[in-house]
């Protein structure tokens, strides 16, 4: 075997070693990669997991502040309370949390938080920031974790200007009247049945609803629903033997009979509830009182508290009326409680986002007459009588029910009103807010012929064309009134009343206010166009003969309607509210 020259035998020997240490080198760069990659990761993980510990304790701290927002100390109390939750559960940064109040709100459709000022605030936000310092790789870096949440306080109220006393039998003679039965419970049970409240969020299950929209949405009869609130009752064990005993009468005197709207939801006749809120789940810890409950729906159920007026009210009676002649007249006399439950302030219209409206009396008068194709006179006549309007003005939650309260502002108690309108109708159904029309009435209607051109039809109208309105007066208007109630039910500061007296005599003198601003608020249009404010007296001549024809009928209410209401013990021209109950959310992630 031939062997190699000692000098190429040194070559590939250096050659091999250059290879080696080559190899060596690129192993190292990987091994050097590799090391810098896991201790790189070691840093990302360390931050991950600092940003989830960082997010838990925003979390909390939300949770925290938005718990106590809704009590006394408002926005810096619950600043406070979500400062000191973080650094309960681990916050070390170099400041404190930041912390801002707002409202949770879906009114316009997406949820969003709110920190214009919109009040009552129901939110808080929580920003948490701490530096979080590499273990290996480059300098510290700061990580930031933000988290919202609410919680909603809901109160819920009824309004009546028609209470009847829990005395004298007159409850027993008002529910059976309306359920065509014979209803006999003693005072107590009565008294039991006022003070007992039931939860939106079981009825809703124990009439098979799957949330509080599909519960507003349905239909009971009363027997149903003074069932479901039996059974409901029961199964929580919050009830005494005589009130399930008390519903089970009901519900054997109620058998059958028309099944009720729910849900107010403004389609022409009302529902048992009015609710004020944008998202009506959040209603389903809110209470009702079990017996405006039944009341509220035996009085629906019933259908006849508005009274067609028509045919005692014949047009051809009034002196000065020879024209063909039409008169829809309707009056609606006890109207029943309006219940309402919802969020307590204003929105950003200025209305209460949770409000009632009641009357005792509505009449509604819609008088028309005509002249072959030439001319017409409509008059759409509201009144109302000893009504009252209140809102949910602020709940205040604390740490026991007897130191929360709820307020509610009865904006208006009026003796009388009346509004002269195209949407005078309206009003004998609405349960939210103060009587008002809207829409100019058109009083007459005239159609002018011309030669060789198309008809002129010029209105006469009552009311403002610019911004729109109709007539609006009010007699007997009291001051505003602001209630306060306790969280505790069945204490003597449950119902509250706001006092307005003389019902029929100043109904009367509101329509001769009427005629007398009559004059000086119409104006013409013709072709749909106002061209002014000139004043057809021609057209007022029926307008006063009529006033002077209803004029005794209304003063009649003193001598007639007042003992009637009385005998069923309910007071003439009082606004009652009735608290119900103050519900103090938990509070809960959103965002």
């Amino acid at each position: 075997m031939r062997s190699l020259p000692p000098r190429h035998s040194s070559t590939m020997q250096r050659f091999a070693r250059r290879r080696q240490r080559g190899a060596t080198a690129v192993l190292a760069a990987v091994w050097i990669g590799t090391a810098v990659a896991s201790l790189g990761a070691l840093d990302v993980g360390n931050v991950y997991l600092m940003r989830r510990q960082l997010q838990r304790t925003a979390d909390l701290a939300a949770v925290a502040g938005a718990q106590t927002i809704g009590m006394a100390g408002g926005c810096a109390g619950a600043t406070t309370s979500a400062q000191q939750a973080a650094v309960r559960n681990g916050y070390t940064g170099d400041t404190p949390v930041s912390v801002t109040c707002g409202r949770w709100s879906t009114a316009s459709g997406a949820a969003q938080f709110d920190a214009s000022g919109a009040t009552p605030l129901n939110a808080v936000q929580v920003t948490a920031t701490q530096s979080v310092n590499h273990f290996f790789i480059g300098p510290a870096r700061d990580v930031q974790a933000v988290a919202t949440a609410k919680a909603s306080d809901t109160a819920s109220f009824s309004l009546t200007s028609n209470l009847a006393s829990l005395s004298g039998g007159a409850v027993n003679g008002l529910l059976g009247a309306l359920l065509n039965a014979n209803v006999s419970l003693d005072v107590a049970t009565w008294q039991a049945l006022a003070s007992t409240n039931v939860r939106l969020g079981d009825l809703a299950t124990q009439l098979g609803a799957a949330s509080i929209n599909e519960l507003l949405g349905a239909k009971v009869t009363v027997s149903n629903l003074a069932s479901a609130m039996a059974s409901v009752l029961s199964r929580n064990n919050i009830a005494s033997a005589n009130v399930i005993s008390a519903l089970t009468t009901v519900q054997a005197a109620a058998s059958g009979g028309v099944a009720i709207a729910l849900g107010d939801g403004g389609s022409g006749a009302p529902g048992l509830l009015a609710i004020g809120l944008a998202d009506k789940q959040a209603a389903a810890s809110a209470s009702i009182s079990a017996l405006d409950a039944l009341l509220v729906a035996a009085e629906l159920a019933h259908g006849t508290s508005a009274l067609d007026l028509g045919a005692a009210l014949n047009p051809s009676a009034i002196p000065g009326i020879t024209l063909p002649a039409s008169l829809t007249a309707k009056a609606a006399i006890l109207q029943p409680p309006v219940i309402a439950v919802g969020e307590a302030g204003v929105d950003g219209t200025g209305a209460y986002r949770t409000s009632a409206h009641a009357a005792q009396v509505r009449v509604f008068l819609d008088l028309n007459l005509s002249v072959a194709s030439l001319a017409t006179v409509d008059l759409p006549l509201a009144i109302e009588g000893a009504n009252g309007t209140a809102g949910l003005a602020q709940t205040q939650c604390a740490s026991t029910k007897a130191a929360s309260t709820s307020t509610v502002r009865v904006s208006s108690t009026n003796v009388a009103q009346v509004c002269l309108g195209q949407d005078a109708g309206l009003n004998l159904t609405n349960t939210t807010s103060a009587m008002r029309c809207q829409q100019p009435a058109r009083l007459a209607s005239l159609t002018i012929p011309l030669p060789l051109l198309p008809p002129v039809t010029v209105d006469v109208n009552a009311g403002r064309a610019t911004p729109l309105s109709g007539l609006n007066l009010s007699l007997g208007a009291m001051n505003p009134a602001t209630l306060t109630f306790n969280g505790q039910t069945g204490d003597g500061d449950d119902y509250q009343s706001v006092n307005a007296n003389a019902l029929g005599s100043a109904t009367g003198g509101l329509l001769g206010q009427v005629m007398a601003q009559l004059p000086g608020s119409l104006f013409l249009t013709v072709g749909g166009a106002s061209v002014g404010s000139d004043v057809l007296n021609a057209a007022l001549s029926p307008l006063q003969n009529l006033t002077n024809a209803l004029q005794p009928v209304l003063g009649s209410l003193d001598t007639v309607l007042v003992p009637l209401l009385q005998l069923l013990g309910v007071q003439v021209g009082v606004s009652t509210v009735h608290a119900i109950s103050l519900s103090c959310s938990d509070a809960q992630l959103v965002n």
